[in-house]
């Protein structure tokens, strides 16, 4: 349906309606100990949401370092939408790479209970969500410089890079768009 929208509020409406599908379907296949029943970000709800969070975070600043070393405005973008303090373009240049890295290692630590629902706890003050400990933390992190240093084949070069050089490439692509060096942005997908 996304390709028949008439508006920017449409397919952001066919969008929102995909995330609560996709996360809904994950949620079917969790065991019940993680208490994740969708995604719930302002603060995460549950360890699997506190994982997605940090990734997603971690995986924001990188885009967002590689996008002003090309010298692009972080905060406007194509997708999300403008508001002050919001980086929208970050958040469009993200979306391509959350599943493909975040999420990966996020299902892969979970469903092989390499973390582990005890390794979380909830903050004591109202508000404050649910906290990665110590350990969790630094095997996530082992774990997506992993996912990040890993290779694949680009799709739009055929050049074999890893993760960061595929962001590094679509940023340098996204910029040559509206420079107007390049006709179309052609994002990462997986296959």
């Amino acid at each position: 349906k996304m390709k028949s929208a008439q508006t920017l509020d449409e397919l952001r409406g066919y969008e929102g309606f995909a995330a609560r599908s996709y996360f809904q379907g994950i949620a079917s296949v969790l065991d019940g100990d993680w208490r994740f029943s969708g995604r719930k970000k302002h603060p995460p709800a549950d360890p699997v949401n506190a994982l997605l969070s940090y990734g997603y975070t971690l995986l924001y600043y990188n885009i967002y370092s590689l996008a002003r070393a090309r010298g692009l405005n972080p905060h406007v973008g194509f997708l999300h939408s403008i508001r002050p303090g919001h980086p929208a373009l970050i958040s469009d240049l993200i979306e391509e790479f959350r599943a493909m890295i975040v999420d990966t290692v996020v299902w892969k630590l979970v469903i092989s209970r390499r973390i582990k629902p005890a390794d979380f706890s909830v903050g004591k003050k109202y508000g404050s969500g649910c906290l990665l400990g110590e350990s969790a933390k630094n095997l996530f992190i082992r774990e997506l410089e992993k996912k990040l240093n890993s290779t694949r084949q680009h799709p739009v070069t055929s050049t074999k890079m890893d993760y960061r050089r595929c962001m590094e490439y679509q940023v340098l692509q996204i910029a040559r768009v509206i420079q107007g060096r390049q006709e179309r942005y052609q994002p990462l997908l997986l296959k």
